[in-house]
């Protein structure tokens, strides 16, 4: 897919700068410099995306975009110089970079613009020196921010596709330039990923205090969690710049404090649970404790013509005594065997809702 510079510059920017705003960006989306190179996936659409959430999201007064075949060293410059004149002295520019980059893995990085070759990345592309003479704040109290997404894997006949990163900028100032890269030193990132996560970071996801906007503090963390592996960030950054600076109007709201359960509480009295018994335990044992009730009666009413003789207590004679003797003592065992047996069946059947209510 190929762009004019015309069209891309009128979506956003309009034909000349007349005003200043606080926030300003640029945003530069180059699939594929030559038919030699194999084309980003989706880095021109992304790059429009992310130009659009920074109109409509975050707040950015005025928003450069330069896409395709539009994307030449000269022009990507002049593009530049326009987004750092529309910037208000106090104000900041963001400028975000994706497409191919060449030179980084031997000291010589630059951007892949069109119609640039691997062969010589510095002369038909842009260098980073000459970029890097351009991305200067104008002013003590101005910020740039830089986010350049053009280290990629792959190589084009023996030349790695490793552009520009942080650690490589000429001259860096001690203060008003931020710079994020992929880490172009044997870890490069994937392909697709970096401006994505710009675009949700700018569009309010990264407010992790649910203010109602995104410091680049919050935004840098937020890029880096999800440019980030088992092994650590994909992302290197140099420079230094306030770390309030906002950067997008975006924001979350705070979700809703969990609500705790209501819990119903009665003033009634509660009844007391007791044991649940069986109905057959309880109807053996009624019979035991009646078998053992009157053996004991039995006992007693005939202890009474007792006597003791040669000491020993005869309680009568003949066979009339000793049935009654055995009818005694025959319902005293048979208590105590249907006492035992209903105690045995009740803790055998366990509890149950269906019986009859008592205490042990």
């Amino acid at each position: 897919m190929r762009w004019s510079a015309a069209l891309a510059l009128s979506l956003f920017s309009g034909a000349a700068v007349a005003e200043q705003h606080a926030r300003v960006a640029v945003v530069v989306g180059l699939d594929r410099p030559t038919e030699r190179i194999p084309a980003l996936p989706m880095g021109e659409v992304q790059a429009v995306n992310l130009a659009r959430s920074l109109t409509d999201s975050a707040g950015y007064g005025r928003v450069f975009t330069l896409l395709g075949d539009a994307v030449t060293a000269d022009e990507l410059l002049a593009v530049t110089k326009a987004g750092l004149d529309a910037t208000a002295p106090d104000g900041s520019l963001l400028f975000v970079y994706v497409g191919h980059g060449a030179g980084g893995d031997y000291g010589e990085p630059a951007l892949l613009t069109f119609g640039a070759t691997v062969e010589d990345p510095s002369g038909s592309g842009l260098s980073l020196d000459r970029l890097a003479a351009v991305l200067v704040p104008r002013f003590e109290t101005q910020s740039v921010v830089v986010a350049l997404d053009a280290a990629h894997e792959g190589s084009i006949d023996g030349v790695a596709l490793i552009g520009p990163s942080a650690e490589d900028w000429p001259s860096l100032p001690d203060w008003g330039l931020a710079i994020t890269t992929p880490n172009a030193r044997g870890r490069t990132a994937e392909a697709g990923r970096l401006i994505p996560a710009l675009t949700e970071a700018f569009e309010g996801r990264a407010d992790e205090n649910y203010d109602g906007s995104v410091t680049i503090s919050e935004w840098a963390r937020y890029v880096g969690r999800e440019m980030s592996d088992r092994r650590g960030s994909l992302l290197n950054t140099a420079g230094s710049v306030d770390a309030g600076l906002r950067m997008s109007d975006a924001g979350m709201e705070r979700p809703p404090e969990p609500k705790r359960p209501e819990v119903e509480v009665s003033n009634a009295p509660q009844a007391r649970r007791g044991w649940a018994l069986h109905p057959a335990p309880v109807v053996v044992g009624g019979i035991g404790l009646g078998a053992g009730i009157a053996s004991a009666a039995m006992y007693f009413n005939k202890r009474a013509d007792c006597v003791e003789y040669d000491n020993t207590l005869r309680c009568g004679e003949g066979s009339e005594y000793e049935r009654y003797r055995a009818a005694q003592h025959a319902l005293g065992w048979s208590a105590g065997v249907m006492l035992a047996t209903a105690v045995g069946v009740q803790v055998v059947l366990g509890p149950t809702s269906v019986g009859v209510t008592g205490r042990w």
